[in-house]
């Protein structure tokens, strides 16, 4: 088939408890979705892509993100989180790093075990306070991102 890169939806549906590849080719895509309940599967990202939106989670069990080690994977939008008991690994698929990069803003993530991964491009990158830092990871911030202050200008 073919497939629209500006306005895409790549959804991962089904209940897998394999690994499943998303071979990205290097392209661009909008959003690469893996967020049903019930999966157990690992997936796999290969190639330097670039998305609009990552959704990957699960209410009911804990899930793993793996991206081909060497890689930069660039991300406007970053919608990666676990809830308690249920982390979401993100990872590379060998033993080495893989970089994951946002241009501006901040990514508000929680619930993760992180292993080898880079956290780069001119955004915060918060991992979430219930998030593990396993090994290997750099420009990941283990803390909740902090809360907004109001502020007032006296004149």
């Amino acid at each position: 088939g073919v497939i629209s890169c500006g306005t895409s939806t790549i959804k991962y549906a089904n209940h897998a408890t394999g690994t499943q590849t998303f071979a990205g080719g290097g392209s661009t895509y909008y959003i690469l979705d893996s967020t049903v309940a019930g999966t157990t599967g690992a997936l796999n990202i290969t190639g330097s892509n670039t998305f609009n939106t990552i959704r990957f989670s699960d209410a009911s069990n804990a899930r793993t993100l793996r991206f081909t080690a060497g890689t930069t994977t660039t991300v406007t939008n970053w919608t990666v989180n676990g809830t308690v008991g249920k982390l979401m690994t993100i990872s590379s698929i060998t033993a080495a790093t893989h970089t994951l990069t946002k241009p501006s803003g901040t990514v508000a993530s929680d619930y993760l075990s992180l292993t080898n991964s880079i956290a780069t491009g001119g955004a915060a990158w918060y991992a979430g306070a219930n998030s593990t830092n396993v090994s290997g990871n750099t420009g990941w911030i283990f803390t909740a991102v902090p809360a907004r202050g109001n502020f007032f200008e006296v004149f």
